[in-house]
C-alpha cells in the first residue's frame, strides 16, 4: 500500500438523532402515534430510540475506543425548535457541549442539519412543497450557524434529499405522506432552493466551512442481461434517482423527463454552491419492464446467496462503489463516502462487508484522490426507519431487554485495527 494514500483521511461513523436520541416529538413520532407506519407491516415503535440523549458521554467513549478521527452525526430540528420561531437554548447547549468533547477528543464533527425528520408544526404551516418550508428551514440553519458551527468544519444539509422526497411525496410513508409526483417537483425545488440559501448564510458566518449534501446512490441493473428495454429504463431511473440533484447543481435546473410519469424542468440559481458530495452506498437494484401505464416498471432485488444480501433482503454488491464514487467524481469536488453498511444480526457478515467495501476502497484511492473520508453506518444498534429494532446497523451492539447496554462487536474493532494500520489521518484532511 502506498504509505500516502490514506495521509489526512477522515475515518468516521454516523448516526442521526431522530434513530438514536430519543425523547423527541417530531413529525415522525407524531406519525407513529396516529398508526401511520402500519402499513407496512412493521408497526414500529421508536419509544426513546436507544437514549442517545442522555448517554452521549458514554458514547463518545465508543468513538475512542474504536479509532475514529471523524463522527457523523445530526441535530434534531424539532428538537431546537418545538414551535416557530421558539428556539430551546438548553438543546442548543447540549448540542454545544456535543461538539466541544469531538474537538476536545480529536474527532472531527460532521454536522447534518436534516436527516429525515421535521417539526411537526412545518406540515401544518408548509409542508416542503410549500415555499415558505425553505424560509422555516433557513432561519432553523441561521440559529444553528450562529450558536453551533464556529468550530464545525464540515456540514450536510440534507441526508439522502432523493430518498425523503419519494418516500414523503410519493410513496406517502413519510409524513406529510402524499402520493403526487407533481407536488413532489415543488418540494425538490424547495429543498435544493434551502441548500442555496443556507450555504450562503453559513459561509458568511464561517467562511472556511465545507458544505455538502449526503447523496444515496443505488445501482440500477437490468433484470434481463441485454434486454434493451429494462436497459433503457433503468438508464432513466439512474438518470433520475442518482443524477437529477448532482447535475441540477452544474446546469442551474432541475430537469428530468420520464415519458407519461414525471416531467420537470425549472431554472434554480444554484450556481454549484456545494463543497462536497456525500455518497451513501448499500446495495445494487434490478429493473424489469412491466406493461402498465401507471409504473411500467418494476424494482426488485436479486435473490442472491445467503452471503450475498443483508437481513433486509438488500444485495450486496461491493464492486458497485467503484461506480458511484465514478459518478460522483465527474462533478469535480471532493468525496466523503458519508454512509456504507449493512443490516445483520450475524457480527460475522458486518466483518465480511466492511472487509470487501475497504479493500474496495484502498483501490479507489489511487483512482479517485478526491475520496477524503469514509463514514461507517452505523455507530450502534438502533431504530431502522419503517422497520424498528431488528435492523442492527452498528459496531456497537445494543441489548434491548437489559437496560440498552452497549458491546463494541468484533466487527467494531476490526474497523478499528484497519484504521491503525492504514491511516496517517489528521482534522488537515478538510482544509
Amino acid at each position: 500500500m502506498n504509505p500516502k494514500l490514506y495521509q489526512d483521511f477522515l475515518w468516521g461513523v454516523a448516526t442521526s438523532a431522530h434513530q438514536i436520541e430519543g425523547h423527541l416529538q417530531n413529525d415522525m413520532t407524531e406519525w407513529e402515534s396516529l398508526g401511520r407506519f402500519r402499513n407496512n407491516g412493521h408497526n414500529p415503535i421508536i419509544g426513546n430510540a436507544v437514549d442517545h440523549w442522555h448517554r452521549w458521554e458514554d458514547d463518545f467513549l465508543l468513538l475512542k475506543e474504536l479509532g475514529v478521527n471523524s463522527y457523523r452525526f445530526s441535530v434534531e430540528w424539532a428538537r431546537l425548535e418545538p414551535e416557530p420561531g421558539r428556539f430551546d437554548y438548553n438543546a442548543i447547549e447540549q448540542y454545544r457541549l456535543m461538539i466541544d468533547r469531538l474537538l476536545e477528543y480529536g474527532i472531527v464533527p460532521m454536522v447534518t442539519l436534516h436527516h429525515f425528520s421535521n417539526p411537526a408544526w412545518l406540515h401544518i404551516r408548509c409542508p416542503w412543497h410549500c415555499p415558505e418550508a425553505a424560509d422555516a428551514f433557513v432561519n432553523f440553519a441561521k440559529v444553528v450557524s450562529k450558536e453551533l458551527l464556529k468550530h464545525v468544519p464540515l456540514v450536510v444539509t440534507f441526508n439522502e434529499p432523493m430518498v425523503w422526497l419519494l418516500a414523503a411525496y410519493a410513496d406517502a410513508k413519510f409524513p406529510p405522506g402524499f402520493a403526487d409526483l407533481r407536488i413532489l417537483s415543488g418540494a425538490l425545488y424547495s429543498m435544493l432552493y434551502a441548500h442555496r440559501q443556507a450555504y450562503d448564510l453559513i459561509k458568511a458566518d464561517h467562511p472556511d466551512i465545507k458544505i455538502g449534501i449526503a447523496h444515496n446512490l443505488i445501482i440500477f441493473k437490468e433484470g434481463r442481461t441485454g434486454h434493451f428495454v429494462d436497459s433503457k429504463i433503468a438508464q432513466m431511473i439512474h438518470d433520475f434517482y442518482n443524477m437529477l440533484i448532482p447535475r441540477s447543481f452544474a446546469e442551474n435546473r432541475i430537469k428530468f423527463r420520464f415519458p407519461l410519469i414525471f416531467n420537470i424542468n425549472m431554472p434554480i440559481e444554484l450556481d454549484n454552491k456545494i463543497d462536497f458530495w456525500g455518497i451513501n452506498y448499500y446495495y445494487r437494484m434490478h429493473v424489469r419492464f412491466k406493461p402498465s401505464l401507471k409504473l411500467p416498471f418494476k424494482l426488485y432485488f436479486d435473490q442472491p446467496a445467503e452471503h450475498k444480501k443483508s437481513d433486509l433482503g438488500w444485495e450486496i454488491y461491493a464492486k458497485g462503489l467503484r461506480r458511484v464514487c465514478g459518478w460522483m467524481n465527474e462533478f469535480g469536488k471532493p468525496l466523503y463516502i458519508t454512509e456504507n453498511g449493512i443490516a445483520a444480526e450475524d457480527d460475522t457478515r458486518r466483518v465480511t462487508f466492511l472487509t470487501k467495501h475497504l479493500n474496495k476502497l484502498t483501490e479507489l484511492k489511487e483512482e479517485f484522490p478526491k475520496i477524503t473520508g469514509y463514514y461507517h453506518w452505523s455507530l450502534m444498534d438502533n431504530y431502522e426507519w419503517l422497520i424498528g429494532y431488528k435492523a442492527r446497523f452498528g459496531l456497537c451492539h445494543v441489548d434491548f431487554d437489559n437496560d440498552l447496554k452497549r458491546t463494541i462487536k468484533p466487527s467494531g474493532y476490526f474497523y478499528r485495527d484497519f484504521i491503525l494500520s492504514h491511516s496517517t489521518a489528521t482534522a488537515s484532511a478538510i482544509e
